[in-house]
């Protein structure tokens, strides 16, 4: 039996808690997992939807609770996270939407996040914006560095378990209104594939396969030497944090001027936003 008496008889019936997340730097796994193990008292079963496959294509049913979390891009869901979301489907199943953004502004992408769950049979009861290191923060230039760091972990855990007694308020899925986030609909033009993938410097690289296995839309290759495909890449930069070397970076000066503007302009700290 979950903890915090989820399964009181005066609340809804939670029999499982889960964690749904597309996470290439791992960010939004940490939330999730704070998130839900705060709801469930303890651990809670996984679906990681960084990497595709057959095993991302679920259906959840009414007494499971579906804690989703997904990274910002320029203020819209991940586009890659919600392909993949779309082979996940609840029962009228109770949910938490969660979205980590770099520090700047997470804009549409909290209300999105809803209205994809909403369409695919879950039920939002709570949602909320974390703050991860930007993809693009270096040392030298850092963008929210080290987040989500122990404020941060102990902020989601804590929410967890403010939904959890939520949960035990609420009678039913049909009892469940549609939940009032920030954002506007219709949402913001999405920002279109960059013309640019991280560059690798080939005398470093030791052709170790670490970035090929992190990337989460297959754009690394390795015949010979490594190649990135960039027509494929999200530019999640996940190869540039993973590789032990140091030999993949950002080079192409529109990122690098990004890179400079979101580091002079973002360094203040924000916090997370909540929403039950």
């Amino acid at each position: 039996m979950l903890a915090h008496n989820l399964n009181d008889e005066e609340g809804m019936d939670i029999s499982k808690v889960w964690t749904v997340f597309f996470s290439p730097t791992g960010t939004s796994r940490k939330i999730v997992e704070a998130i839900g193990t705060g709801i469930a008292g303890g651990e809670c079963s996984s679906l990681d939807l960084t990497y595709g496959g057959e095993n991302c294509t679920k259906i959840f049913q009414p007494d499971e609770l579906v804690v989703i979390g997904v990274p910002v891009y320029a203020g819209r869901v991940a586009p890659l996270a919600a392909q993949r979301l779309k082979d996940v489907r609840g029962s009228d199943s109770p949910a938490v939407v969660v979205v980590l953004y770099g520090n700047r502004e997470y804009e549409d992408a909290l209300v999105e996040l809803r209205d994809i769950a909403a369409g695919s049979s879950f039920r939002p009861v709570a949602a909320s914006a974390f703050i991860g290191e930007h993809s693009f923060s270096s040392s030298d230039r850092p963008i929210a560095a080290g987040r989500p760091d122990s404020e941060d972990l102990d902020a989601a855990a804590a929410f967890g378990r403010k939904i959890s007694d939520r949960i035990k308020e609420l009678k039913g899925a049909d009892r469940i209104p549609l939940l009032a986030v920030p954002g506007s609909v219709p949402y913001k033009e999405a920002a279109g594939p960059l013309p640019f993938t991280p560059r690798v410097d080939e005398a470093q690289c030791t052709l170790c396969g670490m970035c090929v296995e992190t990337c989460p839309s297959a754009a690394i290759v390795i015949d010979g030497r490594l190649s990135m495909d960039v027509d494929s890449c999200i530019f999640c930069c996940a190869c540039i944090k993973i590789c032990p070397e140091k030999a993949v970076e950002i080079d192409a000066t529109p990122m690098l001027e990004k890179r400079h503007w979101l580091h002079e302009n973002y360094a203040v700290r924000k916090e997370p936003d909540l929403f039950l």
